[in-house]
């Protein structure tokens, strides 16, 4: 299918960072999803991509969790999105809401995905990338999101928290084993103090690529509690402009 070469161009050389800005844009979303810079800029090009095809493909089209983390944020920024996107770039609105929950629309939800991703391949003459795109079972696994202050809380991956766990059992146990020679007993607080400050440092140490869509900093771009296999976004446009539907959020 061939591409519509005007809008995307429109699309490809549109900006969502400001020149003047201290807190860029893109800078404020890696923050707040714990992404590095370069996946952050990824992600915000399979934005574009989205918007392109709520425009094109001719039915309503469904984010991944990641590409509806930079459409959250970005409604945020309310002059950018609806003044120079929505009016200079696609010459229409494009409506974000919350899902109604239900079966029905979990159902529905899985099917526009299936069928955005189709039409990714359509348009784009490719598959939509895996980590930014991942497989709708995957996209709507139940997952519990919600706002979490950084400054007062630690926040530490599961897997991370039972690989220290296992660790310090680890070292517990050898303790208790050659502990009848009288030589670990002298460092056993010691080996405790290593075992806290190990914890300490994993819980200060920086995300990567991210993916989870938490947003942990402040603005509008944060994720309430709930189930996410009882959420989906949706955008589809006709004559008179774009609306859909999004959960999550």
């Amino acid at each position: 299918m061939a591409l519509n070469r005007e809008l995307w161009d429109k699309l490809d050389s549109y900006s969502l960072d400001e020149v003047d800005s201290a807190l860029k844009f893109s800078q404020r979303l890696a923050r707040e999803n714990q992404w590095d810079l370069a996946y952050t800029q990824r992600v915000i090009e399979e934005y574009k991509r989205f918007v392109y095809l709520s425009s094109e493909a001719g039915h309503m089209v469904t984010p991944s969790d990641e590409v509806d983390q930079v459409w959250h944020l970005h409604l945020c920024y309310t002059r950018s999105y609806w003044e120079e996107l929505c009016q200079g770039v696609l010459g229409k609105p494009l409506h974000h809401g919350p899902t109604k929950g239900g079966n029905s629309e979990r159902v529905k939800y899985h099917d526009l995905y299936e069928r955005t991703l189709e039409s990714y391949r359509k348009h784009f003459g490719t598959e939509a990338p895996a980590d930014i795109w991942p497989p709708s079972k995957q996209r709507f696994a139940c997952s519990h999101f919600q706002r979490v202050d950084a400054k007062t809380h630690f926040i530490l991956p599961k897997r991370r928290v039972i690989q220290i766990a296992l660790g310090s059992l680890g070292t517990l146990a050898l303790a208790g084993c050659t502990s009848q020679l009288g030589f670990i007993e002298g460092l056993f607080p010691f080996i405790i103090i290593a075992i806290i400050f190990i914890f300490i440092l994993a819980a200060f140490s920086k995300g990567g690529k991210g993916g989870g869509g938490n947003n942990s900093g402040g603005g509008c771009g944060s994720v309430g509690g709930g189930c996410s296999s009882d959420s989906g976004c949706g955008s589809g446009c006709g004559g008179g402009g774009c609306g859909g539907g999004c959960g999550g959020g």
